[in-house]
């Protein structure tokens, strides 16, 4: 294997994750429905008994991220009270939103409130505004806790880096040294983890996006041999971007991504109602807001199986992707401060995907078509958004721009994927780019050949299970260095 090694230039620190992920990408690929089945037995089977856990931890990662940003701490600025920031604000934003969201944005936009209206857990039923709860719930699996996960997975590896002089490796938490030596298994698992979160957002990614060419332009567009094409035509596109790099590749397609949504969220309230749209964005934010204590520290029992299908799989999908989407938003933000880089990361995306999912599926619950799209949604996950599409007007353009922003979406997440997997293998050799995105590639191959959303989900989350104890282990290694240093 040396040779190989060789001529990509990969470095023997970077050689132990790579074979390791190479080997099970091969079980994958010539065991797909064996290994995929033992791997989500598995997942199931550890949410299933710490379920609870993984809530709690999500949402002290909210609260500490509020302590911190009204504490004196809050002052200090990563890199020095003299570093300036590398990107402008909006780029900046636009960046770290689109890496930590992206295409579920797109995939869930519809089907996911429209599936808690049709189907909501026991302890919301009979509520008197069932379509309110519908969007709180689903804005309880993407807002506050997801973004405040990723702001203090990112912030930890930040401060370690710019205030400490140490490199932008997860074992960097907790070794000065420049090769980590035994605490570099830490950066495996934070590979492991990456590899699997985004082969399984892939997999879910070109499903709907075989859903969208079906219903917008012909049925007869499926099947698994059209469903590996566009992965590897997407593949193409990103691995291209992921060798431009972070100013060619990434800012500016994350740019576009960011109008792009605009346009697209624009153009889907003034089809349907501004009014409505706006209604149910204040109405259901405030039920969000009384939501969350109910929920925060609690699974209510006779809904233990709804919670653990959707939110403790939620929480774990964040926390599987905290080991790019921390050290991605780490890297870009040199520069701020504390307190800027926490309300930034955590206020202004959770913002963002409320008005998402309040701008598409709060203006169709008032729509009479409603039920038609909830019985798409309810037959499969994929089938809601292009049936709501249909039904406004300029319905195919719609369509097409959003399996265009899918498309763009999952290339941004992708590209940052691998961006963050040569970072933490320490080399950036176009070269170890292409294993990185090979690796990837095949994994998704093995998923979208059966082509199960929910297994898709289950995998995506198989390699948070063990790296929740290091991204715990991680935030207090940061928050006893923290308080060691001199109160600004």
């Amino acid at each position: 294997m040396s040779p190989l090694f060789d001529r990509f230039a990969l470095p023997r620190r970077g050689r132990a994750t790579l074979l390791t992920v190479a080997l099970v990408a091969a079980l994958f690929l010539t065991l797909p429905e064996v290994s995929i089945d033992l791997l989500a037995r598995l997942s199931h089977g550890v949410i299933d008994r710490f379920g609870l856990l993984f809530v709690v931890i999500a949402s002290l990662a909210v609260l500490l991220c509020t302590v911190l940003c009204l504490s004196p701490y809050g002052r200090l600025r990563l890199g020095g009270a003299d570093t300036q920031p590398e990107f402008g604000f909006a780029s900046w934003v636009a960046m770290l939103f689109t890496a930590g969201m992206g295409s579920g944005l797109i995939f869930w936009g519809v089907a996911e409130p429209v599936f808690h209206l049709a189907n909501p857990p026991a302890f919301a039923a009979g509520d008197p505004a069932p379509a309110d709860t519908a969007l709180a719930l689903t804005y309880f699996h993407w807002g506050l806790h997801a973004w405040s996960l990723y702001a203090i997975a990112g912030l930890a590896i930040a401060w370690f880096s710019y205030n400490r002089g140490r490199a932008m490796l997860i074992s960097a938490s907790f070794t000065e040294r420049a090769d980590p030596g035994p605490w570099g298994v830490l950066n495996l698992l934070a590979v492991m983890a990456i590899v699997f979160g985004v082969a399984g957002t892939f997999a879910n990614t070109i499903a709907l996006v075989q859903t969208g060419l079906q219903q917008t332009l012909s049925p007869q567009l499926g099947g698994p041999l059209l469903r590996v094409a566009l992965l590897l035509a997407i593949a193409v596109l990103f691995t291209g971007s992921s060798m431009l790099g972070l100013q060619r590749g990434i800012k500016r397609l994350s740019n576009f991504n960011a109008a792009l949504m605009l346009g697209l969220l624009m153009l889907v309230v003034l089809a349907v109602s501004p009014s409505q749209s706006l209604s149910a964005l204040v109405s259901s934010t405030g039920r969000y807001l009384t939501l969350l204590p109910e929920v925060a520290f609690d699974i209510d029992p006779a809904s233990y199986d709804w919670s653990l299908g959707w939110t403790v799989i939620y929480l774990v999908w964040w926390v599987a992707w905290t080991p790019f989407v921390g050290p991605f938003i780490a890297r870009i933000s040199r520069g701020r401060t504390i307190r800027q880089f926490l309300l930034c990361t955590v206020l202004l995306p959770t913002l963002a995907s409320i008005l998402w999912f309040s701008g598409f599926a709060g203006s169709l619950f008032q729509q009479p078509y409603l039920p038609e799209v909830m019985a798409a949604v309810n037959q499969d996950y994929t089938q809601g958004l292009f049936r709501f599409l249909a039904e406004l007007p300029l319905g195919t353009l719609l369509s097409l721009a959003a399996l265009l922003l899918l498309i763009t979406f999952i290339v941004t997440s992708a590209d940052s994927a691998i961006y963050v997997s040569t970072m933490l293998t320490r080399n950036d050799d176009p070269g170890s780019k292409l294993l990185w995105s090979a690796l990837m590639v095949a994994l998704a191959i093995a998923l979208v050949l059966i082509n199960d959303v929910d297994l898709n989900k289950q995998i995506a989350i198989a390699g948070a299970l063990p790296y929740t104890l290091v991204l715990v282990a991680q935030v207090g290694a940061f928050l006893r260095d923290l308080v060691r240093h001199p109160r600004p």
